[in-house]
């Protein structure tokens, strides 16, 4: 073969390697775009549990990269904390200061993406130790909504061994819908949590409660289980509102409230009934159980000094006790009926006190 028709051969196995890498390039791409397609599709009103198992799966793929974390921003605490992620160090849960990753933070407040291709040697690695930071690529991607920062996706560890401008292009849409999806869903569970909870105190709101109690009564009847539920009313709150004011009545309701989630168990279900009035429902729980945490929650507010404008004064709370009976009680409405008769039993008789309802 002479020397011209090698040279040609080799130029023509080097077009035809720059056409196989094209093409297993644009196949990338084309397999990227179609898990992207999917990512759209699969996430869509999901839950943000389930989105973040979702992207935790085809992320990586579509971006190419070995390893993703995905930081939600609370700018009240100057905090991340992390939301989705691939890699075997982290643990779940993870919440830093934005002070602990300078490239995060720098990503954040620039409202720019950042790319490191030695990470280790740049200016943002700073002797790290974190299993977060031990890598050599690294692009940290600032998420914003509205104008309003809202978190940072990073990527580390490229697969193909490099990114250009059309890759680092598609992460960021890749990132902006990632997180446009997951604050959807975010947003979603905070109202739909607020639909069912007191605004005032965070405990169950009447509605929720009414639900939760027709299904403890049926749960009770169907499998002769125990339960108690407990009416609990500050004494003499109207007198507080017109001495103190409504603010003052307010934060008084917001300490009760806080004082009962203190006494209650994991299974137990708090909730404010209307007005200063509160009711408790507890699960596998006799008379006797009832009693013990209703009068720990009683004193607790008896020797709780409340102080107005140099002022100080105490608020006591009174209790109605009723235990659920497969005999007489039929419905909700006449297990709350018994605990509020010993409600007004336990105002009649001095308030501050806990009275056992009897059927």
């Amino acid at each position: 073969m002479s020397k011209p028709e090698k040279m040609k051969l080799e130029e023509s196995e080097k077009a035809r390697n720059l056409l196989k890498k094209q093409n297993r390039l644009l196949e990338d791409s084309l397999e990227a775009l179609n898990q992207f397609i999917y990512l759209q599709k699969s996430i869509n009103l999901l839950s943000s549990e389930k989105i973040s198992k979702v992207v935790q799966e085809k992320l990586p793929h579509i971006l190419s990269v070995k390893y993703f974390s995905f930081f939600l921003f609370d700018k009240d605490h100057k905090t991340l904390k992390l939301m989705s992620h691939n890699h075997p160090d982290l643990q779940e849960g993870l919440s830093i200061h934005q002070n602990d990753s300078p490239i995060m933070k720098e990503a954040m407040k620039s409202g720019k993406y950042i790319f490191e291709q030695d990470f280790v040697s740049s200016q943002y690695f700073r002797g790290r130790k974190s299993s977060l930071f031990k890598c050599d690529f690294f692009i940290s991607i600032p998420l914003t909504i509205e104008e309003e920062i809202v978190g940072v996706i990073n990527l580390n560890d490229n697969e193909r061994g490099f990114y250009n401008i059309s890759d680092i292009d598609f992460a960021l849409s890749v990132s902006e819908f990632v997180a446009l999806s997951l604050n959807n869903a975010l947003l979603f569970e905070k109202v739909e949590k607020l639909s069912v909870t007191d605004g005032l105190t965070g405990l169950t709101n009447h509605h929720q409660m009414q639900a939760i109690l027709k299904n403890e009564v049926i749960r009770c009847q169907r499998y002769e289980s125990s339960l108690s539920i407990v009416m609990m009313d500050i004494d003499y709150f109207k007198g507080i509102n017109d001495s103190y004011g409504h603010q003052k009545g307010d934060e008084i309701l917001v300490y009760l409230a806080s004082t009962i989630k203190k006494f209650c168990r994991s299974m137990d279900i708090a909730a404010r009934y209307g007005g200063e009035e509160f009711i408790l429902i507890l699960p596998e729980t006799k008379v006797q159980g009832a009693f013990v945490i209703s009068d720990r929650i009683r004193l607790e507010m008896a020797n709780h000094i409340f102080r107005h404008k140099g002022k100080e004064f105490k608020v006591t709370v009174s209790c109605g006790i009723a235990e659920f009976n497969a005999v007489t009680i039929n419905i909700p409405s006449d297990l709350i009926k018994i605990a509020d008769q010993a409600l007004y039993k336990a105002k009649h008789e001095g308030r501050n006190r806990t009275i056992v309802g009897k059927p």
